[in-house]
C-alpha cells in the first residue's frame, strides 16, 4: 500500500505540473525511478492511473478541511485557513489541468464534481451555520443559496475559462474570494473580527 500510494501521488504531482494529457506512462516511471512493469502491477493503464490519483487528492483535501474544522473554534479562522490549504495544494496547478480531465477523462471529472458538490457543499454550509450560531454571520442569511453562490465562485475561481492562470495569481484569487464572502455574510461583530486579522495579516 505504501509503495502503491508513492505512485499515486508521484503521477498526481506530474499532472499537477505538466497537465494530464502531457504526461505519459513513461514520464510516470522515469519520475518515480521505476520500471513500466512495476507501474503496470498497480494500475491497469494510464486512465486508472489519472483516477487513482486524483481520488488520492480529493482524499488529502477532505483530510486537510477535516483537520481544520476540529482545529478552529472560530468560523471565519477556519474560513481563512481553509482557503490557504486549498492555495497550497492547488498554487502548482497547470494551467490546462482542469482542461484536460474535461476533455480527456470525463469520468474522473465527475468524481471531482461529485467531491465538490458533496464534500466542499457540506464544509461551506457548516461554516456558515456556526458562524451564525457563534454570532459572527446574519442569522437571516439563506444558507442552501449561499452555499450554492460560494460553491459557483470557487469553481468560477478554478475554471481557465474565467480566470486563466497565465493572467491571475491564484492566492489572490482566493484572498479577494474570501473577503467578499465574509463581508457578504458576517454580523457588526463578524466585521470587526474580519478587520482585525486582515490587519494582523498584513
Amino acid at each position: 500500500m505504501e509503495k502503491q500510494n508513492r505512485i499515486i501521488k508521484g503521477a498526481l504531482d506530474l499532472f499537477m505540473q505538466k497537465g494530464v494529457k502531457g504526461v505519459n506512462m513513461d514520464d510516470v516511471s522515469n519520475h518515480l525511478g521505476i520500471s513500466k512493469k512495476t507501474l503496470y502491477q498497480f494500475v491497469r493503464n494510464k486512465e486508472d492511473l489519472v483516477e487513482k490519483s486524483f481520488v488520492f487528492h480529493h482524499n488529502r483535501i477532505k483530510t486537510m478541511i477535516d483537520g481544520i474544522r476540529a482545529k478552529n473554534e472560530n468560523p471565519i479562522d477556519e474560513f481563512f485557513d481553509i482557503t490557504e490549504g486549498v492555495c497550497n495544494l492547488m498554487k502548482k496547478r497547470n494551467p490546462s489541468f482542469i482542461l484536460d480531465l474535461k476533455k480527456y477523462y470525463p469520468k474522473v471529472w465527475e468524481i471531482t464534481m461529485y467531491f465538490r458538490r458533496d464534500n466542499i457543499v457540506k464544509t461551506i454550509s457548516n461554516n456558515i451555520m456556526n458562524g451564525i450560531e457563534k454570532g459572527l454571520y446574519r442569522n437571516d442569511l439563506k444558507i442552501e443559496i449561499i452555499t450554492k453562490l460560494m460553491l459557483s465562485k470557487i469553481e468560477s475561481i478554478v475554471s481557465e475559462e474565467v480566470f486563466p492562470l497565465t493572467e491571475y495569481n491564484f492566492r489572490e484569487l482566493l484572498d479577494e474570494n474570501r473577503v467578499y464572502h465574509i463581508r457578504g455574510i458576517a454580523t457588526l461583530k463578524g466585521l470587526k473580527y474580519l478587520e482585525n486579522k486582515l490587519k494582523k495579516l498584513k
